[in-house]
């Protein structure tokens, strides 16, 4: 039976994969982080609006959107705009907090 070889770049850590591609590559770190933050933001808005019991459709009504805009937001596809973050904040009734952080 032929030996099965092991990929040598993978120990078998998907998370210290991605540690050491961040540390090789700072282009790869960076877009890892903006991607990561904006799939962050995307379950966040999601949670809050499940917790209250609304469908995509109540909350971009009260956001003063339309569903696909919500949908597009929560499927992370899109960063949105601040504005929008004003308005799904309110509609949730909620205060948007935006800060700044040191880079790691």
């Amino acid at each position: 039976m032929p030996s099965k070889k092991r990929n040598q770049h993978v120990d078998g850590s998907l998370q210290a994969l991605i540690e050491r591609r961040k540390a090789d590559s700072p282009t790869f770190a960076t877009l890892y982080n903006e991607e990561f933050n904006k799939l962050a933001l995307a379950r966040q808005v999601r949670e809050l609006r499940e917790k209250q019991g609304l469908s995509q459709t109540e909350l971009a009504e009260r956001a003063g959107t339309k569903q696909p805009a919500i949908a597009r937001l929560e499927s992370g596809r899109v960063v949105p705009r601040l504005d929008l973050l004003q308005k799904i904040a309110h509609a949730l009734g909620m205060q948007l907090e935006l800060r700044f952080v040191k880079s790691s």
